[in-house]
């Protein structure tokens, strides 16, 4: 799987967005949306979410437990050793099942995405 973040602009002010080229039926990626589940929040305010995030993840991946949920406004994701499930928190139906280990990366690229100086026109691609 391919993540492309980039810098958009709206309304005179930057965020990031992702996009990822596996999509579900509706051209949705649910990973892509809980990464810019920002909650209201400005973006670099996300930053101690997703640091629980990566910290559940390694609870996880540590077997310190056998299932965390983590969860935003919109968007929310089961953590196990299997895999991780990340769903609408509007309709549970919805959803898609990705690697731990894949979703881990996701979470640190996008980090490291979202601290760096925002840049319009500049995409930088992942594969998780």
């Amino acid at each position: 799987m391919k993540l492309h973040f980039s810098w958009e602009e709206s309304a005179g002010t930057l965020s990031p967005g992702c996009s990822s080229n596996m999509v579900n039926r509706d051209g949705v990626s649910p990973l892509a949306c809980l990464l810019t589940d920002d909650g209201g929040q400005l973006f670099l305010d996300t930053v101690p979410w997703l640091d629980e995030g990566l910290d559940r993840t390694r609870l996880v991946k540590e077997d310190k437990v056998d299932f965390v949920d983590w969860s935003r406004d919109a968007w929310g994701a089961e953590l196990t050793k299997e895999h991780v499930k990340i769903y609408s928190l509007h309709d549970e139906g919805y959803f898609e099942l990705i690697a731990i280990d894949s979703f881990e990366m996701a979470l640190l690229a996008w980090l490291d995405f979202i601290k760096l100086k925002p840049t319009v026109g500049v995409i930088q691609e992942v594969e998780i």
